[in-house]
């Protein structure tokens, strides 16, 4: 890679902002319309795999791998309570990662503000 492409590569780049890599696995994770329903569910309420089981008409093993995707998006954080994994919504990764990719763009940087 050329010195002025890596240059202009890292003044596109806000500061705090999650790479690039990170973003295509935030929008994976984002292109599912049951992961976009479990991170709707986690919106303030932090549950159990249970309780977001009970929610679908879905395996808890089906749940578990689309709690995964998310997981390794950041979307979601989970906490071991006994034997319950705990997940929650990780608010801050999916402001930061909006306000990155949506950033760049001159038509929404005024809806960002």
């Amino acid at each position: 890679m050329s010195t002025a492409a890596s240059t202009a590569e890292v003044s596109d780049i806000q500061v705090g902002a999650p790479p690039r890599r990170q973003l295509t696995k935030v929008f994976k994770a984002l292109s599912d319309g049951t992961r976009q329903e479990i991170l709707r569910l986690l919106e303030g309420h932090q549950r159990t795999v249970g309780e977001i089981v009970g929610n679908f008409n879905l395996s808890q093993p089906t749940i578990s791998r689309h709690l995964s995707v998310l997981k390794e998006a950041e979307l979601v954080v989970d906490q071991r309570q006994g034997q319950n994994v705990i997940y929650r919504l990780n608010d801050e990764a999916l402001s930061a990662s909006m306000r990155s990719f949506f950033g760049q763009f001159r038509s929404c940087q005024h809806s960002l503000r």
